[in-house]
């Protein structure tokens, strides 16, 4: 399900496998990019503290807007408070307190769906601390 405005373009998994033999740096690309992909997912799954995992989610968020061309640190959440906290691993109650904790902090403000990242820098330390703390 997009969660905003996309434009697909599909492409056939065994072609593109059979290009991806065909050219080693087109191959490197994709484990790259798949690779941290499951890095950030498996960062988001990991028992860590909530605010870590929101601070890793608003990041990856500010990332993917940046990468389009868009505000690194203005952004709309096109998923609603449920659909983060879902993602998230925790309750939509929890979601809501962690972005209030965030915002009381002043780290981000909040205006319905839009996002400010008022000190990105902050926000890192705690996606940080996220993979610096022993399991």
């Amino acid at each position: 399900m997009a969660l905003d405005s996309v434009h697909l373009c599909r492409i056939s998994f065994p072609k593109l496998s059979l290009l991806a033999t065909r050219m080693p740096g087109l191959q490197a690309k994709l484990f790259s990019l798949l690779s941290a992909e499951i890095g950030k997912v498996a960062t988001l799954a990991a028992n860590h503290r909530t605010e870590e995992r929101m601070a890793g989610f608003l990041l990856d968020m500010s990332e993917r807007y940046a990468r389009r061309g868009f505000s690194a640190t203005r952004f709309k959440l096109a998923m609603a408070r449920n659909e983060i906290a879902n993602y998230l691993r925790m309750a939509t109650e929890t979601a809501s307190r962690v972005l209030r904790r965030l915002t009381d902090d002043g780290v981000i403000a909040v205006k319905q769906r839009e996002i400010l990242l008022l000190q990105a820098k902050r926000l890192a330390e705690l996606a940080v601390a996220a993979d610096s703390r022993p399991d």
